[in-house]
């Protein structure tokens, strides 16, 4: 019998609050910045929302057809353990399936109503698949001098910032230390870690290298953009999308505002720069740079601990499972057979943390929300997160230090130096510089797991949308 969500209390994850908590304080703020690109003269309607229904419209019938190509990808041994230890421990994918010893046929709903809108075939045998090996196969990474050679990381700074972080709820001020936001410092690690990547040999894609959106559209126009969506066009949402930003938010323009905000920075954003590495970039591995706190550190009150968690794709509820979007995510990422992969690197990149902080994880364990992924090892759980959800193929989402804990924090306003400098009376050499160099390690550490999953996965990823 599969194990049910707990319902014990458990160390929130910090981050965005619950969405009517959200909506309900920001638009009581008035979200200046929000307020601020109300005012711009309305965008044309033809391209900036043909952008965003883009982004947010459900999977068709030709995206489903697509998952064909990767037949002979996974054994059914594979496809199953996979499902039932990562992605889908609760079981609210199953309704969905029908899966024999031949593969599996994909249902658009439960209950196998009406014809599959997809089969999928197994490999025969581990590590065994109908395509060509010779066409799949990459030569193993590294070179003298160069360990990294061969392998292509996409690094994604999570969040925005700049002009743009208090509407993400990502800024927050610390009487007698400064103001805070995520977002800079997400992009000033990125911008060290591509220097340090690149030097050892692997090919580097910075999805952001600014404190700007990526989405392509007018920034004096983004804002006014999703909002008319909401307000005029609620019924052209996907189901899933609707419910969340609009039939549960007040109708006044304060409360629109700010749910517009919410979907601009969290899922159109989030998904835009999935479609930018998608289109220009196969990464064998996509690291997204994240810094963690406490709930209250929106308060600007301080932590008395620091700890570290980072995350690998999996443990999608089955509430989440409702949305097509999401379901085809997760086939994707099972068909890849990332597992292992984030799994190895994660654990890596955990162990090299530890290494250098000695801070405690963050304590998720088998949670209403996660998964351990490793018995015994608290620092990395499975979690339905935007980012590692979204990007294709690998994924490690890096959450170390509480920014609120005083001494983190004076380490973050220091900014970023050569050598070491006394904080708060101890040497300490840049924070961006250790986090940096602990990712580079644990990449470096896990090599031998990139070797062993250089057949096949990257090279039967297709372009979506």
């Amino acid at each position: 019998m599969r194990p049910r969500p707990s319902t014990k209390p458990l160390h929130r994850r910090p981050g965005p609050r619950p969405l009517a908590n959200l909506i309900r304080m920001m638009s009581i703020l008035g979200i200046t910045v929000a307020g601020w690109l109300s005012r711009a003269p309305a965008a044309p309607s033809s391209t900036g929302e043909a952008e965003i229904y883009r982004l947010i419209r459900e999977p068709s019938a030709e995206d489903w057809r697509a998952l064909d190509r990767f037949n002979g990808a996974v054994t059914r041994r594979q496809f199953e353990d996979s499902l039932g230890r990562v992605f889908d421990p609760w079981s609210g994918l199953r309704a969905y399936l029908r899966i024999n010893d031949e593969g599996v046929s994909i249902y658009a709903e439960p209950g196998f109503r009406g014809p599959p809108l997809v089969t999928v075939r197994f490999a025969r045998a581990r590590w065994t698949s109908t395509r060509s090996l010779q066409a799949s196969w990459r030569p193993p990474i590294g070179a003298p001098g160069r360990p990294l050679a061969g392998l292509r990381i996409a690094i994604e700074p999570a969040d925005i910032g700049g002009a743009w972080a208090t509407m993400e709820d990502r800024s927050a001020e610390f009487p007698g230390y400064g103001r805070i936001q995520e977002g800079d410092l997400n992009v000033v690690v990125g911008r060290i870690l591509r220097t340090k990547l690149e030097a050892l040999g692997a090919e580097v894609f910075l999805v952001r290298d600014t404190t700007e959106p990526i989405l392509p559209i007018a920034r004096q126009h983004l804002l006014t953009v999703v909002e008319r969506i909401l307000r005029d066009r609620p019924d052209s949402l996907p189901e899933a999308l609707r419910v969340r930003f609009v039939d549960h938010v007040p109708r006044t323009p304060g409360a629109l505002r700010a749910s517009a905000g919410i979907l601009l920075t969290k899922t159109l954003e989030t998904r835009a720069r999935a479609a930018l590495v998608r289109r220009e970039f196969r990464p064998d591995l996509t690291i997204v740079l994240q810094h963690d706190a406490t709930p209250d550190s929106s308060q600007g009150k301080l932590a008395r601990t620091n700890r570290n968690i980072f995350f690998v794709d999996g443990a999608y509820l089955p509430s989440e499972l409702r949305d097509p979007e999401q379901r085809m995510r997760l086939l994707t990422k099972v068909f890849e057979n990332v597992a292992p992969l984030e799994k190895a690197v994660a654990l890596s990149i955990a162990e090299r943390f530890r290494q250098v902080t000695g801070y405690p994880p963050v304590l998720y364990g088998n949670s209403a929300t996660t998964r351990v992924v490793e018995k015994g090892n608290l620092y990395v759980v499975a979690r339905n997160l935007d980012f590692n959800r979204e990007h294709d193929g690998p994924v490690v989402v890096t959450e170390p230090y509480f920014m609120n804990q005083a001494e983190t924090l004076a380490r973050l306003l220091a900014g970023d130096y050569a050598g070491v400098r006394i904080i708060a009376g101890h040497p300490f050499k840049s924070i961006f510089r250790e986090y940096a160099d602990c990712v580079v390690d644990g990449i470096l550490g896990a090599r031998d797991a990139f070797n062993r999953g250089r057949r096949g996965a990257s090279a039967m990823r297709g372009p979506r949308r």
